[in-house]
């Protein structure tokens, strides 16, 4: 991981939003590495889009990009003005087990990409942002775990654990942010 701040903000000059929109769902899509800089407060969500406005390009071309942004700043908005950590809509804490699952855990569920992106997980502290929304269904939806403990595991392993993103999107994933998987 680079630490050198000049270095970091060199970062900015890879981003390319074009790419980004076509493939940022893919494993292997073109996406910034930012992430962790952004959760840290090394750089701001304002910082990042200032400098997409000043290199030229257009909305449209970035829209996706900046989606992921306004996300971003979004979650850290409710987590100021909710507890996260609690079921928003449907308490679904008395009919799901506790912990997460085994599997998941030992990154052995069977599915080579899952279980490839967890081990990547524990070496290097990254994990696509669709494939955590995968292993979060996995272990809410599938497992019938509870996602706070599911969260709190993910969380403690991401390079770029941000609470109110990790939190609220293990919620929006399994029901209990918006009363549907």
């Amino acid at each position: 991981m680079i630490t050198d701040y000049d270095k970091i903000l060199d970062m900015l000059e890879d981003i390319d939003p074009i790419r980004y929109s076509v493939n940022r769902n893919y494993v292997d899509g073109s996406v910034s590495m930012l992430s962790p800089y952004i959760s840290r407060g090394i750089l701001s969500t304002k910082r990042v889009l200032n400098f997409l406005i000043n290199k030229g390009y257009k909305f449209k071309e970035t829209e996706k990009f900046v989606q992921e942004l306004c996300w971003r700043d979004y979650w850290q908005l409710v987590w100021k003005k909710r507890d996260i950590n609690k079921d928003f809509f449907s308490s679904m804490e008395p009919t799901l087990k506790k912990g997460i699952s085994t599997s998941i855990i030992n990154n052995c569920t069977g599915i080579n990409s899952i279980d490839d992106a967890i081990l990547k997980l524990y070496k290097t502290g990254y994990m696509h942002n669709h494939v955590r929304m995968y292993v979060a269904s996995m272990a809410t939806n599938i497992s019938h775990c509870h996602w706070l403990d599911a969260a709190k595991w993910m969380y403690y392993y991401l390079l770029d654990a941000d609470w109110g993103s990790n939190a609220l999107s293990w919620q929006w994933v399994s029901g209990a942010f918006n009363n549907r998987k």
